[in-house]
């Protein structure tokens, strides 16, 4: 493709990545934007996507990373217009991803830890069948908590971090809101999401200790409430309100709060996997690790 060509619709170009809030792209998605503009752009037919990103590139227009994914030789190149910031970034690896569990609570300023790894969820495109209710068990559920938790192995490294892409229940992205303001274009669950998230899965979440202190850090500012109206809307099967009602409880939340997640608690639970130790909380018939 000759220079020539793309210089003359370099402002088209410019201004039609300018108008649009996504700032990272993949080399498909860059493909998929040069078909749809290729005739408007006058850009001749035949051409490869990548004289198309090399142009945009070498132009200052875009800048170019390299994402390592751990189990393959071959590395993901994000294009991000105009910026260089990490988590705008790491949101262009798959289209409709959002941050979750310990990069939302950094994001939140609910903890004062900096987190060495980065969580970005993609949600399933459709719900997936689960077990009835009805088939749930004690039995069931002791076996499930007795061993460690399942962890993602989709980890891909940039900037001598981790990036662990979670494959999450569809929610139709319940409580996702966006972060796009100056170099920055990204998606991350809200306050009250996040809450529920890291109470489900503390591995991702620094530990139950963080999970808690993250509860006291938002005790000013969350509506629990709107926690539990997310709660009933994303339908676990799991009896995950016993887990919610006693971290509300550590972190010293009204016992009038407390009551709506009083019910309904016909199984004893677990805090978190694989317990050491544990320890039963009568009221919420929870058990959890002796000490905390």
């Amino acid at each position: 493709m000759r220079t020539s060509q793309l210089e003359k619709a370099k402002n088209q170009i410019s201004q039609f990545f300018e108008a649009n809030s996504k700032r990272a792209y993949t080399e498909k998605a860059l493909e998929i934007i040069l078909s749809s503009n290729r005739d408007n752009w006058k850009i001749p037919g035949g051409k490869k996507v990548t004289d198309f990103a090399d142009f945009l590139v070498k132009s200052l227009l875009m800048e170019k990373s390299i994402i390592l994914k751990n189990d393959s030789a071959n590395p993901i190149t994000i294009f991000t217009w105009k910026s260089k910031d990490d988590l705008t970034i790491l949101n262009g690896l798959r289209n409709g991803s959002y941050f979750s569990h310990y990069t939302a609570m950094s994001l939140h300023s609910l903890t004062e830890q900096i987190p060495k790894s980065i969580y970005l969820n993609h949600e399933h495109s459709k719900p997936i069948s689960e077990s009835k209710p009805s088939l749930l068990s004690q039995n069931s559920i002791d076996q499930a908590f007795s061993k460690e938790q399942r962890k993602s192995d989709d980890i891909y490294s940039f900037n001598n971090r981790k990036i662990f892409l979670l494959n999450g229940k569809y929610t139709k992205r319940l409580g996702v809101i966006n972060r796009i303001q100056q170099d920055q274009s990204y998606s991350f669950t809200d306050l009250h999401r996040t809450l529920i998230d890291i109470a489900i899965r503390p591995s991702y979440s620094g530990g139950v200790f963080e999970v808690l202190q993250a509860y006291e850090n938002a005790k000013n500012s969350v509506d629990p409430y709107l926690i539990k109206k997310y709660l009933d809307k994303l339908n676990y099967i799991y009896p995950y309100h016993q887990v919610i009602g006693f971290y509300l409880e550590k972190a010293g939340y009204d016992n009038k709060i407390l009551k709506i997640f009083n019910e309904k608690i016909n199984y004893k639970f677990y805090l978190t996997y694989n317990i050491r130790n544990p320890q039963l909380d009568e009221r919420w018939n929870l058990y959890f690790p002796k000490g905390m």
